[in-house]
């Protein structure tokens, strides 16, 4: 069994038997979050999908307060090494194992930057995670629109069990969009992710429901806190 807890905006823990892994955690700034970076005890590995603020977030404080690493991508996992966090960096296509999990980056369509002191800085390309637990593969899209290389997802990983896709809208993909990337996956679960955290990406529940019908997937609308076992 695995367990995914969501804390709003992209944020999830993925808990197997023996594997912890903490996604993107936008946990101080976030108004919808249920939990702070203090309440974070342990996790093997802290993923960080791109490099703004709304996802790398608390990911150094809490890879400090955990003793774990951060995974990312290479530009990225040099940039946390700056503050004496260690890091596991990879690129697209490649695989690396955090105890019991085998994780696996592809892309995401978006962008990637980080401001200091006033200034862009530039933390690599923006990445979405499969990760591979306790035989089943869950997929983290980060922040993209739809792109039609999501149909090889599935082909190099396998059958998804779960996918995270956003559907603000503005920034990522909306409904209509995670729509067409559902029907590229064809993954058994779906949880949106990324919407109503602020007015930029409110969406509309409701719309969201009847859409699905009709697509006919098995869709798992979480509050912040709650989780889903798998």
């Amino acid at each position: 069994m695995v367990r995914i807890t969501w804390y709003g905006h992209s944020c999830f823990l993925i808990e197997g038997k023996n594997t912890k892994l903490l996604i993107d955690p936008f946990i101080s700034n976030n108004p919808l979050s249920p939990v702070k970076p203090k309440d974070i005890k342990e996790v093997d590995a802290v993923l960080v999908t791109h490099g703004h603020g709304d996802h790398l977030g608390d990911a150094i404080e809490i890879a400090r307060n955990t003793n774990s690493k951060i995974v990312a991508i290479y530009e990225l996992s040099e940039y946390v090494k700056e503050f004496g966090i260690p890091s596991i960096g990879m690129n697209y296509g490649g695989w690396v194992e955090v105890k019991d999990a085998r994780i696996l980056m592809v892309p995401a369509w978006h962008s990637s930057g980080y401001i200091e002191d006033g200034k862009i800085k530039y933390l690599g390309n923006p990445c979405g995670f499969v990760i591979k637990i306790d035989e089943k593969k869950i997929y983290h899209a980060g922040d993209t629109s739809v792109f039609r290389d999501m149909e090889l997802i599935p082909k190099i990983a396998g059958e998804i069990d779960v996918a995270m896709l956003p559907i603000g809208g503005r920034y990522t993909m909306d409904i209509d969009q995670a729509i067409l990337a559902i029907n590229m996956i064809k993954p058994k679960y779906f949880i949106p992710m990324h919407y109503n955290t602020f007015p930029a990406i409110k969406v509309d529940i409701e719309k969201l429901k009847k859409e699905i019908i009709k697509v006919g997937i098995n869709t798992i609308i979480l509050r912040p806190g709650e989780n889903f076992e798998i």
